[in-house]
């Protein structure tokens, strides 16, 4: 963990390793799963879990920090000094997996996931993690179209549906950001502002052609990214520039052709990619 290796300046101008003398965060975890191939290409799995973690570093004066949270903001903190592993954290909820193996030219998956994730930082005061979305459900599915009179050749169209609950942040103070010209956020309503779901279509189509007489395999795909061109919040953050409070967005849609050409293998008159 490289929390281990943050350093702090002494007055006589010497480093310390503050927090080197952390321990391992611990963990319990349960699972209740079923596993059910309701035919030979049709398959069903849920999973019942909860994992009680502690040990987790926290500041040794009570404080909201906690190291679960690290990297929610793409951030990495640099003043976090004297850690203790006296933090703890809970998740738990419930998974599900439909899936459709290839077969007949199309594959499915479904997935769906209800959770719920906790802390406790050194105020031993419970809220939510920075990764606590509530809820994740990914659709995606394909078909694939033989073409030609040897069937050598091929189209295929692939999609994917992503919708999931909004990650929690701490709320910023304005005024006292616009005050300090820095961003100051507000401890005491650590991570209880949930950001807007994410919601996200990608759609690709292919197509594979075979050269018999070359022996190449020729791949022509059009992937179009976030075609519903949905606002997706990256993050918020506080712009010295304009004493404003500034909201980033993933990628709106994004159309990508990518071509690829490989050398077919041949074998009893086959050719294979």
């Amino acid at each position: 963990m490289a929390i281990l290796l943050l350093t702090k300046e002494e007055q006589d101008g010497s480093l310390i390793e503050t927090n080197v003398n952390l321990d391992f965060m611990k963990s319990h975890q349960y699972v209740l799963g079923y596993d059910f191939k309701m035919a030979p290409d049709w398959r069903l799995k849920t999973e019942l879990y909860y994992q009680a973690i502690k040990g987790v570093p926290v500041e040794p004066e009570p404080s909201s920090f906690s190291v679960l949270n690290t990297g929610a903001g793409f951030e990495f903190p640099t003043d976090i000094h004297g850690l203790v592993n006296e933090g703890t954290g809970t998740n738990y909820g419930l998974e599900m997996t439909l899936e459709k193996f290839f077969s007949r030219g199309f594959y499915g998956l479904l997935t769906g996931s209800l959770f719920e994730s906790k802390y406790k930082g050194s105020d031993k005061v419970e809220r939510n993690t920075a990764f606590n979305n509530k809820y994740v459900v990914n659709l995606l599915g394909g078909k694939e179209w033989k073409l030609g009179k040897e069937k050598h050749n091929a189209f295929s169209f692939d999609m994917k549906v992503t919708t999931a609950g909004g990650r929690y942040e701490t709320p910023i103070d304005l005024v006292d950001s616009q005050e300090a010209g820095r961003e100051i956020r507000i401890e005491e309503k650590a991570y209880s502002e949930q950001l807007s779901p994410y919601f996200r279509i990608d759609a690709k189509f292919g197509i594979q052609i075979n050269s018999r007489k070359r022996k190449l395999n020729h791949k022509f795909y059009l992937d179009l990214q976030n075609v519903t061109n949905n606002d997706n919040i990256f993050l918020r953050r506080f712009n010295r520039q304009t004493n404003e409070i500034n909201t980033s967005y993933n990628r709106a849609f994004f159309p990508r052709l990518s071509v690829s050409d490989r050398i077919l293998i041949v074998r009893n008159r086959s050719y294979l990619c």
